[in-house]
């Protein structure tokens, strides 16, 4: 780069530098200019009536604490900082004061300075006024201003009592004189005096035995419409038992045989109830059992329902059945299976249980010929035995009477 280059380069900087200054000065002056130019025209419009139409008008704005502040700092000083961490709203009238204290705030060099001469006119016509000022000097006449101070109310509270005194005084004696006794006194010295005694009963309790009657059930609440069987079977165990065991005694015949059958029984706290079980099935050739309408056990293949569903067979389409066990894949099992089955599932039937009426309800298909039973062992927890007593505290005073 040659010399002359460098030289028009600080030149052209230095010639920007002053026009961004100018610029500042010359905004400053314009706006200066524009607002004497419309002060005459605007003033008049100040009063009550247009100033309640402006955008948050309040006889009692929240400046007006400020008022006769003896210190102007302070009031700047703390705007400044409510403004810093002030969030805008939505309302871009209300944000205009936060807007601007912040702006000045955070950008001082941009703000146009004005040095004041300690030796200006109006500066040193301020000093002389206050220096030479003599009494009489006055651009107003003197008015007599009559300032009436509303009535004072006050609510004053005095309590009159009098004043006890401690006294003492002591029991005499009363002497009878008589013509056979020298002497007879009769002491009358008496006291009454309250006392507080108790009479409580007294509970003790066992703990709660597990294994106690009834196991749960309330006795001569089971309803069912096939052969019912309930009692206690040994250590504390209860089994209800619907249906016969027994075999082939249902008929189904080559379409096969949809039973249904319900067993209702009552329970009066689910909580005391500590088993009660699907302990044993036998059936053929299908059965699903459902507690209060949940299903919990389904047999032979599983699944969620159990159904018989008409169909037509072969190549002749002759009428035929289909089971549907609610496994996903239809109507596809034949209604004899040509077996007997048993077996222990031990599945948990207390989550299904309820306080009053429950219904169990099993559902049998049978082909050919078949039978269905189920077995439910249950226990519950009854309260243990209690004694009462009574604890007299009050014998001795029950004597000194």
């Amino acid at each position: 780069m040659n010399l002359n280059w460098k030289i028009i380069s600080a030149a052209g900087l230095l010639a920007l530098m002053m026009s961004s200054g100018q610029a500042f000065a010359d905004a400053h002056s314009d706006g200066l200019a524009l607002g004497k130019s419309n002060l005459n025209k605007l003033s008049s419009k100040v009063n009550n009536a247009n100033a309640q139409g402006m955008p948050h008008y309040t006889n009692n704005p929240p400046q007006s604490q400020n008022f006769g502040s003896s210190s102007l700092f302070d009031v700047g000083a703390t705007r400044i900082n409510t403004c810093k961490t002030a969030v805008a709203g939505s309302d871009k009238v209300s944000n205009q004061e936060c807007d601007a204290v912040n702006f000045l705030a955070k950008n001082p060099e941009n703000r146009t300075k004005f040095p004041i001469d300690p030796h200006d006119p109006i500066i040193k016509g301020i000093g002389d006024t206050i220096n030479n000022a003599k009494g009489g000097d006055v651009n107003q006449a003197c008015t007599t201003k009559t300032t009436t101070t509303p009535n004072l109310y006050a609510t004053e509270v005095c309590n009159e009592f009098y004043l006890s005194e401690p006294k003492l005084c002591t029991m005499g004696q009363v002497v009878e004189v008589t013509a056979n006794a020298n002497f007879l006194c009769n002491v009358t010295k008496n006291a009454l005096e309250y006392k507080n005694c108790d009479n409580a009963l007294i509970v003790s309790c066992s703990p709660p035995v597990d294994g106690c009657d009834n196991g749960g059930i309330i006795p001569g609440s089971t309803q069912g419409d096939m052969y019912t069987t309930w009692g206690p079977i040994g250590g504390g165990n209860y089994a209800l038992q619907f249906g016969v065991i027994g075999d082939n005694y249902w008929y189904g015949g080559y379409m096969g045989v949809l039973n249904v059958r319900t067993l209702q029984f009552n329970i009066n706290n689910v909580s005391t109830v500590t088993q009660f079980m699907l302990a044993n099935v036998w059936y053929d050739d299908y059965l699903m059992v459902q507690v209060n309408g949940a299903v919990v056990f389904n047999g032979p293949y599983g699944g969620s329902s159990l159904s018989l569903v008409p169909k037509t067979c072969g190549r002749d389409h002759y009428p035929c059945s289909r089971v549907d066990v609610g496994d996903g894949q239809g109507a596809v099992h034949a209604p004899e299976l040509g077996n007997s089955w048993s077996g222990s599932p031990n599945i948990d039937l207390r989550p299904y249980l309820m306080n009053g009426n429950n219904v169990i309800t099993t559902s049998t298909v049978v082909g050919g010929e078949g039978e269905s039973a189920i077995q439910i062992q249950a226990r519950m927890m009854c309260p243990g035995s209690c004694t009462y007593t009574w604890d007299n505290q009050c014998v001795g005073l029950d004597a000194r009477t």
